[in-house]
């Protein structure tokens, strides 16, 4: 690589330019970009940012990877062989770039984190560079960077730190959650994401506060809940499988805390997509990658599968497939999923799965006009939520790893009441046992088949309604207009949907065939 040559985060604008004319042969104009300024909101940049990108890169003499010979006819050169020029480039890359093995992904480090690149050939451009420089006169072949790529892929020779997750990443250094002391990011210690904006210890956070309670009817055991929940944003709890649904009409603040929350986390490390988009669309799954949010907008006018939500709130392999681009592996979302709907959601999929991690927060309360005159006079969210991201911080980091656990998985009755209307929206099972059955420990109620009974005239109605459990909820599908499921899936869904509504109940065979234990049929009384 030439001495002329600055490389510049790409995902920034001047990054961006700068990689194009870089393209055209002409970067030396954007040399002269001024870097110190910073820009409203959450892009400012790092000065020590800044600093990588212009005074650091990764450096090769010339001619290194050249190997002189002596011969009978005299001095030959050729080019180191490529196990040999890996080892050289491997010094030269260190502490630049780093490969991810898991997820086939190179990085590139940016001062305050190890930041994904887009694509592999912005790997290749460095390598490329580095190896002219390096092969000088002699010159090389594809072949040759193909196998030294290679050998540092496989090799594993540039990997990527390993996490310290007692550490928080901000623009002024790592903070340590035990000792709450900042400390300098380095390449040795640098996280793949960082969090837009500095420490401060003596950061408050009271407009956050009123506007929270206020939002939620002053109910202080909601406003507790989702303060544990972005706190387990900001420590990437994805171990909670949950996902936070936010029900309501518009102008009730669903989105006002979800910009809290992505402006929180930041909006580089926040995935915005839609249900529709996330389980139809096969490169949608990438854009989770390195994130630590994934924001899901009109999910009430989705009514299919949920297969990849429910893969990524589970810990499971998700693909990290690009468009144009040869699959590179798979990797687990770290972060968390927050939704936002007006209506209950219509979803396809009556398995437990969904009704286990969601957990909804009803937002009903709309400001007056008074209110939004005196929100807009004060300079908006920005001015007025924003502006104390710091001392919300503060506020979060005060609940400990235990507490956040104990508040997400014993949420207030406000929220237990919503996440119950919910189930019984989505899945016709619980509906239907919430209005047509008992849990009772000592009964034991047989399942039954479908036995219709037809008359000229009358509603068809279904033999043994009132002792059998199937028989039952078919008539009940029949005059709820639902479609009703199959006897076996029936079976699958009833015990699951029993086990989440933490009703003991069991499958049992007695001498009238296949029966429930724990469960019976209501009374007319």
């Amino acid at each position: 690589m030439t001495d002329s040559k600055t490389y510049t985060d790409c995902s920034t604008e001047k990054g961006k330019a700068f990689l194009m004319q870089k393209l055209s042969g002409d970067a030396e104009k954007y040399n002269s970009f001024d870097t110190s300024s910073t820009s409203n909101g959450f892009e400012a940049t790092n000065t020590a940012l800044i600093q990588h990108q212009t005074n650091t890169k990764p450096k090769i003499d010339r001619d290194a990877l050249i190997h002189c010979v002596e011969t009978k006819q005299g001095t030959s050169e050729f080019l180191l062989i490529e196990s040999k020029a890996a080892e050289i480039l491997k010094e030269s890359l260190t502490g630049f770039l780093s490969h991810d093995i898991k997820s086939q992904t190179w990085h590139e480090f940016v001062g305050s984190h190890w930041q994904p690149l887009e694509t592999p050939q912005q790997a290749d451009e460095v390598l490329i560079d580095l190896i002219y420089k390096g092969a000088g006169k002699l010159g090389f072949r594809a072949a040759y960077k193909n196998g030294i790529r290679s050998l540092l892929i496989d090799g594993a020779m540039l990997p990527l730190p390993k996490v310290d997750h007692a550490k928080l990443p901000f623009k002024n250094g790592l903070l340590d959650l035990t000792t709450r002391k900042l400390e300098s990011i380095s390449p040795e210690n640098a996280q793949t994401w960082c969090l837009p904006y500095e420490y401060k210890l003596d950061g408050d956070c009271s407009a956050i506060k009123s506007w929270m309670k206020l939002a939620v009817d002053e109910d202080m055991e909601t406003v507790q809940f989702l303060r544990a929940w972005m706190a387990a944003v900001l420590h990437g709890r994805n171990d909670l499988q949950k996902f936070l649904h936010l029900k309501g009409s518009g102008g009730t603040g669903k989105g006002t805390f979800m910009r809290l929350l992505t402006a929180l986390i930041g909006q580089t490390n926040t995935a915005i997509t839609s249900l529709d988009q996330l389980e139809q669309n096969r490169f949608e799954t990438a854009t989770l990658y390195n994130k630590r949010l994934a924001v899901i907008s009109d999910s009430d006018k989705y009514g299919g599968s949920i297969n990849n939500l429910k893969a990524i709130t589970g810990q499971d392999h998700i693909r990290l497939e690009r468009k144009h681009q040869q699959q590179a592996g798979s990797f687990i979302f770290h972060g968390l999923v927050v939704m936002a709907s007006n209506e209950s959601l219509q979803l396809t999929d009556h398995t437990s799965g969904l009704d286990r991690r969601r957990i909804t927060v009803i937002f009903n309360r709309r400001a007056t006009n008074e209110e939004k005159q005196a929100w807009k006079n004060q300079g908006g969210e920005e001015a007025v939520l924003h502006s104390e991201l710091p001392g919300l911080v503060n506020w979060l980091l005060e609940l400990s790893h235990d507490e956040i656990t104990q508040i997400i998985n014993n949420p207030p009755d406000r929220i237990r009441n919503a996440d119950l209307d919910a189930m019984q929206a989505t899945n016709p099972v619980a509906d239907w046992l919430s209005e047509c059955t008992v849990y009772d420990p000592e009964a034991w109620t047989q399942i039954g088949d479908k036995r219709e009974i037809r008359e000229p005239g009358y509603e068809t109605t279904y033999q043994n309604v009132s002792t059998w459990l199937y028989a039952n909820y078919l008539q009940w599908c029949l005059r709820s207009h639902k479609t009703p499921l199959a006897i076996r899936r029936f079976r699958e869904i009833l015990i699951q949907t029993c086990e989440t509504l933490n009703m003991d109940v069991h499958e049992a065979r007695r001498g009238s065939g296949r029966g429930i234990c724990g469960l019976r049929i209501k009374n007319r009384d």
